[in-house]
């Protein structure tokens, strides 16, 4: 049995997110919303899925997801983290972005909010129960 070298990252907290990402459903509620956008080699949702780890990576431009010192296009563990065989340009991504319909817009914030309800909802009950109430600072 031979064993396989792990792989090496220089973004090591944008795998273990997007290992998270998958394990809650974020990136296929990511996947589901119909982005009225044609696919030629990378779909207008993984384009989406992109720019959520470009904002979760820091990046300032969207073009130093590959023109970086370390570029994460060139990251596979990034890439496999976050369930993307390949990443899109960036030229590309900003394309899809720009082209995006205020619906669609909506139903990605829908889908990012869903996803964390479930925590929050959590946190909430947790409080309750470990207090006699809980005061909402507005």
């Amino acid at each position: 049995m031979s064993q396989t070298e792990p792989e090496l990252t220089n973004h090591a907290l944008l795998v273990l997110w997007g290992q998270f990402a998958q394990q809650i459903g974020l990136t296929a509620a990511l996947q589901a919303i119909p982005l009225h956008q044609k696919t030629c080699t990378h779909s207008p949702q993984t384009k989406t899925i992109e720019f959520l780890v470009a904002i979760l990576g820091g990046l300032s431009y969207l073009k130093d997801f590959s023109k970086a010192a370390h570029p994460i296009v060139k990251d596979q563990a990034v890439a496999q983290a976050w369930g993307q065989g390949a990443w899109a340009d960036y030229s590309g991504v900003s394309r899809t972005l720009n082209t995006l319909t205020l619906e669609e817009a909506r139903q990605i914030v829908e889908a990012l909010e869903t996803v964390a309800q479930g925590f929050i909802d959590r946190e909430i009950n947790l409080a309750l129960l470990q207090s006699e109430g809980l005061v909402l600072e507005t």
